[in-house]
């Protein structure tokens, strides 16, 4: 395929980023859908004025499109890939996954059925240190992987949430932290190449005394730790999305050779090994900043890091070539349904789960109708509730500072549309 690609994208607030992403990466943006009319000629407005947008997303897959972007809520990005899988068009689809295990079994059959390409677009296994300390992994100096630590710190105050969020049934309000998980464990699989095989959950409970909660319209949890064995017996610990005041990304590689890695705050990586490893070298502590391994003044354009243009690389290429990338099917469903079964596992008192290999067939049925899951719209008997406090019900307070903030933000996006 020699032509640009066609893209459509669902969701014009996220979906903008993705866009200039696939743009840089040689791809046309011809269509866009949103159910927020103003969102979407925004959204139109800032990728040139050139798009057919929609607010039916089943009349953008009847166009000529050739790939569909999936940036809708988090939680509802299942049913939009097996439509687009169905109407023969590639998906690129942003985290989570899935959110439960029966779309698990959908999406991989989905998949499985098309003969088109399926990506993640789990950004941050492609920072220029994670892309280093995959380099690195990979050269076989360090050795085996042991253990390892990915942290996705994002304390957010209660006004710039009214920008994410449109109300407490919107997944933001509601979301267990141990669900957005693929930004601490993507860059673990990354690197290592090794996949979950069971977790441990543990979560820090709705603090009553943090501003950051009580002034938001927060039903879940502060925040929430995992503990995974990998296939080759590694050990990782990660902390999705929490409200610890440390914002930032932070990844540590410990092999039996040496150890990378770097922290919140500091953009250089860190790479130690030990004299007695390797007696010969004048330096067994080091510090640098790595560039990107191609592509670096571009990627730095982009964000997250310049991975928001790094998804859209892998992406493209994998079209273009037919081999389906790294971050495939399979992949992103181990990286997702950790979180998942992380929050079974905190409310089971981080009882051990084993993470099932959608790869094998034979284990698919026991799963294809687990619904399980924390909305508290689809609440009843035996689903669980978004904290382990049980029903987090926002102040008076919260809620009318969202009302004025949200009013705020609207007028600002009317404003920008027109």
């Amino acid at each position: 395929m020699t032509s640009a690609l066609k893209i459509g994208v669902f969701g014009a607030s996220r979906g903008v980023s993705l866009a200039f992403g696939a743009r840089a990466n040689g791809m046309k943006i011809t269509a866009l859908c949103d159910q927020n009319e103003d969102l979407l000629r925004r959204a139109n407005k800032h990728l040139g004025g050139t798009c057919q947008t929609f607010t039916d997303y089943s009349k953008m897959l009847e166009t000529d499109i050739d790939a569909v972007l999936l940036a809708n809520y988090a939680t509802e990005h299942v049913w939009a890939a097996v439509e687009a899988l169905a109407a023969d068009k590639h998906v690129m689809s942003e985290c989570m996954a899935c959110f439960t295990l029966a779309e698990a079994v959908q999406l991989v059959e989905a998949v499985e059925k098309s003969d088109k390409i399926y990506m993640l677009a789990e950004n941050y296994p492609f920072f220029a240190q994670n892309q280093e300390m995959k380099r690195l992994f990979d050269s076989g100096k360090y050795g085996k992987f042991i253990y390892g630590e990915c942290e996705y710190v994002h304390p957010i105050p209660a006004k710039g949430m009214v920008s994410l969020y449109s109300g407490m049934d919107h997944w933001r309000s509601w979301l267990p932290s141990t669900y957005y998980c693929t930004h601490s464990m993507g860059p673990i699989m990354y690197i290592t190449g090794t996949r979950p095989t069971t977790v441990n959950g543990f979560i820090f409970p709705y603090d009553y005394d943090d501003p950051l909660m009580t002034n938001s319209l927060r039903q879940g949890d502060s925040g929430a730790m995992l503990v995974c064995k990998m296939d080759n017996e590694s050990v990782v610990k990660l902390l999705p999305w929490n409200n610890l005041r440390d914002h930032g990304q932070r990844c540590r590689i410990c092999c039996n050779r040496g150890t990378m890695e770097y922290t919140q705050g500091d953009p250089r990586l860190r790479l130690h090994t030990e004299p007695f490893d390797f007696p010969d070298e004048p330096r067994n502590n080091e510090w640098y900043q790595p560039n990107f391994p191609l592509e670096h003044r571009e990627a730095l354009r982009h964000g997250h890091g310049g991975g928001d243009y790094f998804t859209s690389f892998y992406f493209a290429q994998a079209i273009r070539t037919g081999v389906q990338p790294f971050l495939d099917v399979y992949r992103a469903i181990d990286m997702t349904i950790i979180g998942i079964l992380g929050y079974r596992s905190a409310l089971e008192n981080s009882t051990t789960f084993t993470i099932p290999d959608f790869r094998q067939h034979e284990i698919r049925d026991q799963y294809r109708h687990d619904d399980w899951n924390p909305n508290p719209r689809l609440h009843r008997p035996g689903m669980p509730l978004p904290s382990v406090r049980g029903k987090i019900t926002p102040s008076a307070a919260a809620m009318e500072l969202f009302a004025a903030e949200r009013a705020a933000f609207d007028q600002k996006i009317r404003e920008e549309s027109k």
